[in-house]
């Protein structure tokens, strides 16, 4: 009996996503989401760290991405899928789909100028105690310059938290979980380490679990991870 041609098709995709096929890493195409069939599958968000390689819509112009993928035993640096091809309107949500607390963000710069890098120095006056929160555990990274001053490496909060700096420089901060929309020409749009719904109160510092983007503009879009450089997204944007 010869299966028909799209059967078969869909057949090969499911059973690639299901186990997570290393190969797949090499294939590099375009996903075509506006045009996607997908009414019939029911969905639920919660559930998505379970799919690989695929976009599944949240409503008719929204879709989701996985931002890793893996477990406790192997984990893939890489957004599935890592090039999407939606229209103007459109909206895209970022999720953690590892099973393991191992943060990615989703991060839009406009050059390599504005990145906002994890660790900054800080000048700070010579007579700054810094006292840990737990007793003797931990110390900050410091250093005195030949003149005397002391600099100290602190966390960047613009890169651990949702935040966009917008063309003439102002400074937005969301709020966890943050829905806002793409203007495309922002300096700085960043989500924030993302992680997965059960995983992200494992640290002491709370971080969002899903990221949202509604794009209006027509363009090409890439994005990438501060954590892992390596992770390239890219979103194209067509008119309507």
């Amino acid at each position: 009996m010869i299966l028909p041609q799209t059967l078969s098709v869909l057949f090969f995709i499911f059973f690639i996503s299901a186990y997570n096929c290393i190969l797949l890493q090499s294939v590099n195409g375009t996903i075509n989401l506006s045009s996607a069939n997908l009414s019939e599958v029911s969905t639920n968000l919660l559930n998505l760290g379970n799919i690989s390689n695929s976009t599944l819509p949240l409503k008719s112009d929204n879709f989701v991405v996985n931002v890793g993928q893996g477990n406790s035993s192997v984990s893939f640096n890489q957004y599935y899928p890592s090039s999407v091809e939606i229209i103007k309107g459109d909206s895209i949500t970022w999720h953690n789909g590892l099973d393991v607390p191992l943060p990615h963000t989703v991060t839009f710069m406009a050059g390599l100028d504005n990145i906002e890098k994890i660790g900054t120095p800080f000048y700070v006056q010579n007579n700054t105690t810094f006292v840990p929160v737990i007793n003797n555990l931990g110390e900050p990274l410091e250093k005195t310059t030949k003149n005397g001053t002391k600099i100290v490496m602190l966390l960047n909060s613009r890169a651990l938290n949702p935040t966009i700096i917008t063309n003439d420089k102002k400074v937005l901060n969301l709020e966890m979980d943050p829905t806002y929309v793409f203007q495309g020409d922002e300096k700085f749009v960043n989500s924030g380490p993302l992680l997965s719904l059960d995983k992200r109160q494992n640290f002491d510092y709370s971080f969002s679990n899903f990221f949202t983007l509604v794009f209006n503009k027509p363009g090409l879009y890439e994005y990438s991870c501060l954590f892992h450089p390596w992770m390239v997204g890219k979103v194209l944007v067509k008119p309507n």
